[in-house]
């Protein structure tokens, strides 16, 4: 089967604010069992989840003394993967040890590094600050998805979606659709752009900010390879200068789209919006989380009858439209970083 994981990168494997000191948290990451679990200083572990002995899941298990008791006969690993006891022996037998991974705390979420370790570089995380800055606020949460990761990226890259999918949610008038895009690659990102001048503002807009008349709306996005995809999104009362970057008649928000493979058709989708209007009122914050997650599993249901639909289908062929420039470019960057990989592995 052909790679579809690019494993020297950064993945988010959780929300910080979900793993928990001394409590083994089991996930799946690029189609790899893992578990994870804070230590007493809070710092993340993150164990494969196989017990070296008799390959029971560590997850079973539970953490004592910074160390993971195997749920089957006892055995106990620190947090570089290594056996330190094992229950009826003083002698810890030799090669008994599971892998460790690279991991790191940054922007209120637990990063993993399932390639090589020696490449694990913490400036290669990608930049979102706004996640835990206190100048913002954010609402966010995590949706497991039973489909390709590459179909969320396409989806969130392919703008003309919103006026159908969402016309309930954020898509505003259906004429938004015929408005074109720009699309511009640079290295190993992709940045789409679109401006929406004197709209009809769409209902989730509303519900946070009541704007009387046409608005002038911007959907600005950005994704960074691998999978991490971010829109500056927003708009403002129509003619108040937003496009020549004066948005205070307005609302603008950061929606970010940090994706993880879970395996080659499942993908863990952690999702937030992050602002800096508004910052105490929980009525906005419930809007968004609401309206949000209204919006994103409008998105699930569509990319998981689409992968059904690939499965049945096999490899026949698709054809591109316009609204494909940007999922097609990112496609081609992601296979070359993937046969760079294969390429040197094979060397």
């Amino acid at each position: 089967m052909t790679a579809t994981f690019v494993r020297n990168a950064w993945y988010a494997a959780c929300w910080a604010g979900d793993l928990e000191t001394g409590v083994p948290l089991a996930k799946t990451i690029l189609s790899e069992p893992v578990v994870l679990w804070r230590d007493a200083g809070g710092v993340p572990v993150i164990l494969e989840d196989r017990c070296c002995h008799r390959h029971l899941p560590l997850s079973m298990g539970k953490v004592e003394d910074d160390t993971l008791q195997c749920g089957y006969h006892g055995l106990e690993f620190d947090s570089a993967g290594a056996c330190v006891s094992v229950p009826g022996q003083s002698r810890v037998p030799p090669g008994a040890r599971v892998r460790s991974y690279p991991v790191a705390e940054r922007h209120a979420m637990i990063w993993i590094w399932c390639g090589d370790p020696a490449n694990a570089n913490l400036d290669d995380i990608p930049d979102l600050s706004w996640l835990d800055h206190p100048d913002w606020t954010v609402t966010g949460g995590h949706l497991h998805m039973k489909a390709d990761y590459r179909l969320l990226i396409d989806n969130l890259l392919d703008l003309t979606h919103v006026s159908y999918i969402h016309k309930n949610t954020i898509a505003g008038d259906p004429k938004e659709a015929l408005v074109p895009v720009k699309t511009t690659r640079e290295r190993d990102t992709i940045r789409v752009e679109r401006w929406m001048l004197g709209f009809t503002a769409p209902p989730m807009y509303n519900e946070a900010r009541k704007f009387g008349g046409e608005v002038d709306r911007w959907q600005l996005i950005k994704w960074q390879a691998p999978s991490t995809v971010t829109l500056d999104i927003g708009c403002a009362e129509a003619g108040t200068g937003a496009p020549k970057g004066d948005r205070s008649q307005g609302i603008s928000m950061w929606s970010n789209h940090i994706i993880t493979p879970e395996t080659e058709t499942t993908t863990h989708y952690h999702w937030a919006f992050a602002r800096n209007y508004k910052l105490d009122d929980d009525s906005v914050s419930e809007v968004l989380a609401q309206g949000g997650l209204q919006t994103f599993m409008e998105d699930v249901v569509v990319l998981e009858r689409q992968q059904i639909a690939l499965e049945e289908i096999g490899d026949r062929p698709v054809v591109d439209i316009n609204i494909d420039n940007a999922p097609l470019q990112f496609r081609s960057i992601l296979n070359d970083m993937i046969a760079a990989e294969e390429g040197h592995a094979a060397a």
